[in-house]
């Protein structure tokens, strides 16, 4: 997806909605007012008023309405939008050299037993279905899971892999990313640096938006 930098969105810079979206986790208990104000460190009044905005035009939806409480919860043109880019559109000749080198690394990790977990599904939408002219980034979404080879002592596994990283000189940034870093690793190589490889965070609600899928593999194989 592709952003005018010089437009609004619920009232704000589009950049930065762009990055108060991007803030917000896709948690499955939504959020409050009150966990926006504290989140953004904003009056609770200014937080309600953000929320409906964001609301009215398509990017949170209520989850809880019971006239007790309300909670949000982002939608996935919130997700697109967290993933949208303001950069200048590339030649179409460009965006494929991008395209096929993504799926080319779909297949080494997929291959490369150094990575513990594999890509086992990836679904293209935006403006690259199209097929033709300049695009501005590739929509991708990608579902990954732990190699059915490992599954069993996954664990041990990545302990013992983790004592050897950090005996090479790896270093973590926290406790999350030492327990997460098989599946890091994937999504940061899937990227791989590229400013047109845009991999959404989360596929909840992917069916909302046309797209095509363009790998998929067997999860019990």
């Amino acid at each position: 997806m592709n952003i005018d930098s010089k437009i609004t969105i619920a009232g704000l810079p589009a950049l930065d909605a762009r990055k108060l979206v991007s803030c917000i986790p896709f948690e499955t208990n939504g959020f409050s007012v009150r966990c926006f104000a504290n989140r953004f460190e904003i009056s609770q009044q200014l937080a309600k008023t953000r929320i409906e905005a964001f609301e009215s035009e398509g990017y949170f939806e209520k989850l809880i309405d019971d006239g007790k409480k309300t909670r949000w919860q982002l939608t996935m043109k919130a997700a697109t939008l967290s993933q949208a880019s303001a950069a200048k559109k590339v030649k179409r000749a460009t965006a494929d050299q991008h395209y096929q080198a993504f799926l080319a690394r779909v297949d080494e990790i997929n291959f490369n037993d150094s990575y513990l977990y594999r890509v086992t599904k990836v679904a293209l939408f935006g403006s690259y279905l199209s097929g033709t002219g300049p695009v501005s980034d590739i929509d991708l979404f990608v579902w990954i899971a732990r190699k059915p080879k490992f599954e069993a002592d996954f664990t041990h596994i990545r302990k013992k892999r983790t004592k050897v990283m950090l005996a090479e000189g790896r270093r973590f940034r926290d406790l999350s990313e030492e327990l997460h870093w098989p599946e890091l690793d994937v999504r940061k190589y899937l990227k791989n640096g590229s400013r047109v490889i845009s991999i959404q965070g989360h596929n909840e609600g992917y069916e909302q938006f046309e797209h095509e899928i363009v790998f998929e593999i067997n999860r019990t194989t």
